[in-house]
Parts: structure tokens; sequence; C-alpha cells
């Protein structure tokens, strides 16, 4: 009778430890896989979409019921190794199941599957999601219970308890996609914009300005064809008095029917189209959402004056993902050229961000408040630099190449190896 009730043990014993695995591996599988996962799964596997689609939206559920199972089932092992354990070997059968179980809990229920599940998480999910169901369902009140106990103690500290999300956050993809193998250059360079997109605002990436090519309201349609030919522009502003006062858009395709009729007098005025007006302060994505609601590719960005603060268009916003986009009538000097390995020719407009990404310098850190080199060297020289002028900065000797209207253009930077002392810390 006892040997029975032994052997009925050691069977349930072991039906217990095979429950524990199940728990510990479907736990796993679950918050690796993330809801992003899951749903590319009921798309992939579509007579189990509604289970995925059940475990989307009931993570938190899912996770409790195999925490309840997990502890009750070994708990219960380990109750009844106790008791084999004792019927076996008496008085050193407690300390006896204790090294056992917990070798065999740790070991093989709690890591090897931890570390399966993590390996092969599609597989695990599909063999294990139809039981996990059905527990779900019979474990309610306690996954009920287990909800408003949660609740309480959130509400006591201030911290949600109770809901779950394991969608990857855009810090952590820019991280996987910087620090991931399997991405070539210019797609990890593209992934990188798409996330600092939103992030973005319109005065960072518009044409300033200074750099902007517009057309009086009095101008001829002569005059205006210089200025598309001169610029390469399709599209101009029309002003009147000043840039400040910007009254709409000319296109050069609205132009050519005038001119074939031979009217090189007709006003412009009464081709221009109404501008759109955005605030330099505006993020790029709701830039770009607005354009494409207006059906239009140039905006008019305003400063927080009401004057021009310059131009932005649909191919700014998108280089922004892509990268520069060059045509037949781009003659853009590179922003970064390479002289040699330590001596590097920039554009004054180009961005510190960006500038800091190619000589990898950590530029941007220094001067959190600026956003082009030129503001940078303004803010180095302590006033308006002279053609030939050289700043320094850390371990770079910036000579400042050409300057226009306090404007400057083209810089010379030289990394200077022998000095590494500078006012960056990092």
């Amino acid at each position: 009778m006892v040997s029975s009730d032994i052997s009925g043990s050691i069977i349930l014993l072991v039906v217990l430890l095979i429950l524990s695995v199940y728990f510990s591996a479907t736990e796993t599988s679950i918050t690796a896989a993330g809801k992003g996962k899951l749903l590319a799964l009921s798309d992939e596997y579509p007579h189990r979409r509604k289970g995925f689609l059940w475990l989307v939206h009931n993570t938190a559920k899912a996770i409790n019921v195999t925490l309840i199972g997990n502890n009750l089932v070994n708990i219960a092992a380990s109750a009844v190794a106790t008791t084999v354990a004792i019927k076996l070997f008496g008085t050193v059968g407690p300390a006896l199941a204790v090294a056992v179980m917990t070798i065999l809990i740790v070991v093989f229920c709690e890591i090897l599957p931890k570390n399966f599940a993590i390996a092969k998480k599609e597989g695990v999910l599909l063999f294990s999601l139809p039981f996990l169901q059905f527990l779900s369902t019979i474990m309610t009140p306690l996954t009920w219970s287990l909800r408003a106990v949660l609740s309480f103690f959130g509400k006591i500290s201030g911290t949600d308890l109770v809901s779950y999300s394991s969608l990857i956050s855009r810090q952590e993809i820019d991280h996987i996609v910087s620090e991931g193998g399997a991405l070539e250059e210019d797609e990890r360079k593209m992934i990188h914009g798409v996330i600092a997109f939103e992030e973005t605002r319109v005065s960072e990436v518009m044409e300033p300005r200074t750099d902007v090519c517009a057309i009086e309201q009095d101008g001829t349609a002569e005059e205006a064809v210089k200025k598309f030919i001169a610029s390469g522009h399709s599209r101009i502003p029309v002003y009147r008095e000043d840039l400040d006062q910007v009254i709409g858009i000319l296109y050069a395709k609205d132009l050519l029917g005038p001119l074939t009729r031979g009217d090189k007098n007709i006003s412009i005025l009464k081709l221009m189209r109404k501008p759109l007006f955005v605030p330099e302060t505006m993020k790029t994505d709701e830039a770009l959402d607005t354009m494409k609601k207006s059906r239009t590719h140039i905006a008019i960005v305003i400063d927080e004056y009401g004057g021009m603060a310059g131009l932005i268009t649909l191919e700014d916003l998108i280089e922004e993902i892509v990268g520069d986009i060059q045509d037949e009538y781009d003659t853009e000097i590179p922003e970064i050229q390479v002289e040699d390995e330590s001596t590097y020719l920039v554009q004054g407009q180009v961005n510190i961000e960006e500038l800091s990404d190619a000589l990898s310098y950590p530029f941007d850190t220094a001067f959190e408040d600026i956003d082009t080199l030129a503001g940078m060297v303004l803010e180095l020289s302590g006033g308006f630099p002279t053609q030939g002028q050289l700043v320094t900065f850390g371990s770079w000797d910036i000579h400042v190449l050409e300057v226009q209207n306090h404007r400057i253009l083209q810089v010379r930077m030289k990394y200077i190896k022998e000095r590494t002392e500078g006012p960056i810390s990092e």
C-alpha cells in the first residue's frame, strides 16, 4: 500500500514539474515576443489568429495566469517531494527534498525552459496558447482578484501595476538598428531618419530666409522666368515690399500658358497661388501632414514675431528620411568634404548634429541651443568673424574661409591629434 502511495506521489510530482516547465516557458515566450510579434504571428498563422489577438488584448491576464499557475505547481511539487522523501528517508527527507527540488525547479523548470522559450518563442506560443486560453477561463476569479489587489496597491504607489505593454520603444529600435549588423548603412540611416522625424522641428530643416529666391508682386513673367532659371526652383514666393509679407507662391508651370501665347507682361498676381504658412516650431511630421492635406509642395516658415524665417519644401522633409535627393538642377556643394584624414571643408549651414555624426565628435552636446556650424563659430568667436579668422574648439582648429554679409558660408576644420584637452568632458 505504501509503495502504491509513493508511486502515485512520484507520478503527481512529475506532472507538476512538467506544468512548471510549461508555465515558465509560456511566460517567457509572451514577454520575449511582445505585442508586435504577436500581431505578426496572427497574420502568419490565420488558423490561430483569434488566439493571438486574444493574447494581444489580454497580455497582462495571460502573464498573471502563468505566474499563478507556476507558483501553485512549484509549491505543490515541493510539498509532494517532501512527503515522498520523508516516507523513503525518514528525518533526513526534508533536507534531501529541498536540495533536489531546488536543482529541479531552478535549473530544469526555470532556467532551461526560459532560455528555450527565448530562442524558440514562436514554436512555444503555438504549442502553449490553446491550453493557456483554457486555463485563463478557469482561473478568471483568481486573475480578477489579483487585478483588484494590483490596482489597489498601484493607486497607493502612484504606479500602473495593471497595464502591460511589451511594444518596443523608439529608443530601443534606434539602439537595435545601430548595433545590428543585418542592415546596410543606407537602411540604418533611413530608419534613424524615421525615428528622429517627429522630434525634428521645421526650423532645423528649412531653407533660411537669406537663401530664399523670391519675386516682388510687381515683377513680370519675363523676370520670373529668369529667377526660375537662375535658382533651378519650380516654385518661388511672391512678396509685397519685403519677405515678411509673402502673398503667394508662383509656379513655373503656370507661366507656360501665357508665355506660349506671347503674353510676357502678364501680372504674376494673376498666376500666383495661395501660400501655406507654418510656424518654425512645428515638428516635421506635422508639417508633412499639413502639406499633404493642403496638397502643396512648399510652405512659408514664420518665426515667433510673425516674420518670414525661411521656407520648407516637401523634398526637404523627405530628405530627412531618405537622405539628400539630387536632380539635374541641383548644383549644391556637399556640406562636408574630406580633404585628408584630419581636414574637412564644411558649409556653414550644416546641421550641428549631422556634423557631430560625420566627424565623430560631440559638438551637439556642447552647443545644445545652436542648430548650425555657422552658429557654433559665431558663439566661439564672440562676434562676427572675418574671412581667414581662426577659432578653436577642443581638438579642432576652425578656419573661416568665406563670409558674405555676416554669413559664414564655408570653414576648414582640422583635427589636431596632439591637442587632447578641450571643453568637453564625455
